[in-house]
């Protein structure tokens, strides 16, 4: 068996100008890469980039098209190791390896008829969800949308916060006080702070009872992220977008630099290689809490990972939902208690809509 031909579709579809800390979410929602890997057998394995839009598809296109074409598509592992050790010398963007694997694993569930988190080893068919918010310039809004999803049974509610200090504390309790006290509160202040504003958020919301706080400094800031789980009580979860994946997780996890981990399929090279960052958090007794994207295709991909292990509590869905649900015949499905299934079928259980796709398609490379 062996892939025969390799497809690169970028296009366009339209911003409806989402923020996340002040910043459109667009580069990420707009211009996008569908990848197909197709088998001599005629299995087709597919996927989302992560934006990149037409410079990704040229990386696709000019370093992974050549490696794969040929290549047996059972051999996984050898395929992925390729793709890491050409990567030093093809810096390429961070989200390509990750692309080119998940497209990979679609395929190799295809072929065996048999959806991913079942191909991983299957923990559980379905995971507690939490709401995780775009930014908001009121307090109100971020009251509004927590009870909205409270009453939707999800299990808690994350507030991506401004980068203000004293505004974001405001509207934490605010939230706080709206749900109540036996609703999970989380904050992601998407490396906002300087050290001095981490802890005085920190210290905030632990007295809030908030069950975690997500990258307050800079993932690189192996001190500060120490010196934060030292003296805070509240969780502290990081390494969300450090590259170097499985290595640079081990040094943080090892030097007690968090206290959950953060990994994705897209930011953490493929589904190969955040199943094992899974696993080396369990072996240092942490969680690994799967980082979702704005990305209906990389959604069913972290929820496969998350569905196989053990040690991760939630799944996480950015909302509002008619934002980041584009482009595919059905995304992930939470249901009325809180819970993401288990999408049906083979592979990622999700797939590409190519009439939507080409009504927006401004390349094929």
């Amino acid at each position: 068996m062996k892939i025969e031909d390799v497809k690169i579709t970028v296009f366009r579809r339209p911003g409806d100008g989402t923020m996340i800390k002040g910043q459109s979410m667009a580069h990420l929602t707009s211009d996008i890469v569908a990848l197909q890997l197709i088998s001599d057998e005629g299995h087709v394995g597919e996927t989302f980039s992560l934006g990149g839009g037409l410079g990704m598809g040229h990386y696709l296109a000019s370093s992974i098209r050549p490696m794969l074409l040929g290549r047996n598509p059972l051999e996984r592992e050898a395929i992925w190791k390729d793709m890491w050790d050409m990567n030093r010398l093809w810096f390429s963007p961070l989200f390509m390896v990750g692309t080119a694997d998940v497209a990979l694993w679609d395929l190799y569930g295809k072929i065996r008829n048999a959806p991913i988190h079942e191909v991983l080893g299957t923990f559980r068919t379905k995971i507690p969800t939490y709401a995780s918010s775009m930014t908001h310039s009121t307090v109100d809004a971020f009251v509004e949308e927590a009870v909205k999803f409270q009453k939707l049974n999800y299990h808690g509610y994350k507030l991506h916060v401004l980068g203000e200090a004293d505004f974001d504390i405001e509207c934490c309790r605010a939230v706080r006080e709206a749900v109540g006290d036996g609703f999970k509160l989380m904050v992601d202040a998407v490396s906002a702070y300087d050290h001095a504003d981490a802890l005085k958020v920190g210290y905030a919301l632990q007295d809030l009872g908030y069950h975690w706080f997500e990258e307050p400094l800079r993932d690189y800031d192996l001190a500060g992220y120490r010196m934060l789980t030292e003296r805070l009580d509240i969780r502290i979860a990081g390494t969300e977008t450090n590259e170097g994946g499985l290595m640079a997780r081990a040094e943080f996890t090892a030097s007690n630099g968090c206290d959950i981990v953060r990994a994705d399929p897209s930011f953490t090279y493929g589904i190969t290689h955040t199943k094992k960052i899974g696993a080396l958090a369990e072996a240092f007794g942490k969680n690994l809490e799967i980082h979702t994207n704005p990305n209906p295709m990389m959604d069913a991909a972290a929820l496969h990972v998350a569905l196989s292990l053990p040690n991760t509590e939630f799944f996480e869905q950015l909302v509002p939902t008619e934002t980041f649900h584009f482009g595919v015949d059905q995304p992930v499905q939470v249901d009325e208690d809180g819970y993401a299934v288990a999408p049906e079928g083979p592979g990622l259980g999700v797939n590409i809509d190519w009439d939507y796709v080409n009504e927006y398609k401004i390349a094929e490379l």
